[in-house]
């Protein structure tokens, strides 16, 4: 059981108790006579301690809120009492001895819970200790000043006691308060200098991934030379971080210009490091072993793949989708084949789909050779390439995906504009869905049209 639920009920008994024997004394002579005065003094006491109980483990806020009621209404009663004392009015004794208990007991415990708890990070001990002779200190005093008033022995005694020790506690205060700025001084310079070498090791980092995006972009092939083989084309590519898992392939090989977007596991660094890869994968199966079929282009890229990863000795299963096209202008032939991405493209004002092979370049459970598709070769065809990155991207109103539906209904849409008209309209779309959300994934769109 908490503290808070304690003083709730000695409240419920001791607040009763008091209301009734003041009650009481005003009605009954041999109540006031016998028990009234010991009676109204504990119950009053122990509503004082219940109301400090209630609030010791309250929120901070609100604990503030309590001191400062209290502080204020003991305050104005102990000025009261004086009052009544100069003007030899009845009741100075009762106001000045109500607002000296109810500081004591139901105001000082919550200031020192507030002072420990401000400074507990440092010093605990010595907090502790400096907090209990100070509550000592001020009950003494206000236990002397109440004895004197009531004419009581030993109230000198009590206020110098509480004076002296006041005094000290206060020196020592001083001297706790000294040490901690020196500890918090040396904390905060510590912490620079972590900092610093956060920053510094932070600069470094970036510097390095600066100059991996330098050597990607230099493995990418220009848009010079894309622009070369497809002049009415465009490439949306918009990596999540600084370098990317996502690319764009494009290599000659006679009459046959082939052109890709790839999609590798993950992104960031480990994406780039596998982007590097398939790339070189790709690139080793056009040249080096010759494949011209699309198909058999990603068998062999998967099979280049997989014998790079099967080098390690943890199970990698890495790898890419890829959606790849071939381009023969001079036999008017179009070859595509995909893995897991499938290819868009608008011919006639229909939109139409082909669907990808369900399997990656890369290790999977049951892999068979990639499908070769063939497509008419008709004018004014638009064929679309692409990643997830667009319809997986959070956004819009309810920060829900872009999704594939509403990609192609864009795609579609603005289908009649230039290459460079479509390529503003997708980029102004993915902004605007994304809003001031993170990017999700790297994005790569190419549109070609023939």
């Amino acid at each position: 059981m908490n503290t808070n639920k304690i003083g709730k009920y000695i409240l419920l008994f001791s607040v009763p108790v008091f209301i009734i024997t003041v009650l009481l004394m005003l009605f009954s002579e041999i109540v006031h006579e016998l028990i009234g005065t010991p009676v109204i003094l504990f119950s009053y006491l122990i509503s004082c301690i219940s109301l400090a109980l209630v609030y010791y483990h309250s929120i901070p806020l609100k604990r503030k809120k309590a001191i400062k009621t209290m502080t204020i209404i003991s305050i104005s009663v102990f000025v009261i009492g004086w009052t009544f004392k100069f003007m030899h009015w009845p009741g100075a004794a009762i106001c000045i001895l109500t607002s000296c208990i109810l500081f004591s007991f139901g105001c000082l415990p919550l200031i020192i819970k507030s002072r420990y708890e401000t400074r507990k990070t440092l010093l605990t001990k010595a907090i502790v200790l400096l907090s209990l002779a100070d509550l000592i200190s001020v009950l003494c005093i206000l236990m002397g000043l109440l004895f004197k008033v009531l004419h009581w022995p030993g109230g000198n005694y009590l206020t110098i006691i509480g004076s002296v020790l006041l005094v000290i506690t206060f020196i020592f205060w001083n001297l706790s308060f000294r040490k901690e700025v020196k500890l918090r001084l040396v904390a905060e310079e510590q912490l620079k200098e972590t900092l610093n070498e956060v920053k510094e090791k932070q600069r470094e980092i970036t510097d390095s991934i600066n100059y991996a995006k330098r050597i990607q972009e230099a493995i990418l092939p220009s848009f010079d030379f894309i622009k070369s083989h497809v002049p009415n084309s465009f490439i949306y590519y918009r990596p999540k971080d600084i370098v990317a898992g996502d690319f764009y392939w494009a290599e000659k090989v006679g009459d046959k210009f082939f052109i890709a977007a790839a999609d590798c596991t993950g992104h960031g660094v480990p994406g780039a490091l596998v982007s590097v890869v398939c790339y070189n994968a790709l690139n080793r199966t056009i040249k080096e072993f010759k494949q011209t079929e699309t198909g058999k282009i990603l068998d062999k890229t998967r099979d280049l793949v997989l014998e790079t990863f099967e080098k390690s000795t943890s199970d990698v299963k890495d790898g890419m989708d890829i959606s790849l096209l071939c381009i023969d202008s001079k036999n008017k032939k179009i070859e595509w084949s995909g893995a897991n991405n499938p290819l868009w493209y608008i011919q006639d004002k229909e939109f139409k789909e082909i669907k990808a092979d369900k399997q990656p370049i890369g290790k999977s459970d049951y892999p068979k050779p990639f499908t070769t598709h063939q497509l008419e070769y008709k004018e004014n065809t638009t064929l679309y390439l692409f990643t997830d990155g667009f319809a997986d991207q959070f956004g819009g109103p309810n920060g829900k995906k872009f999704k594939y539906k509403q990609f192609s209904d864009l795609l579609l849409k603005n289908n009649n504009l230039s290459q460079i008209q479509q390529s503003d309209l997708i980029n102004k779309a993915f902004s605007d869905w994304k809003g001031e959300l993170e990017q999700v994934d790297d994005v790569c769109v190419i549109g070609i049209n023939i």
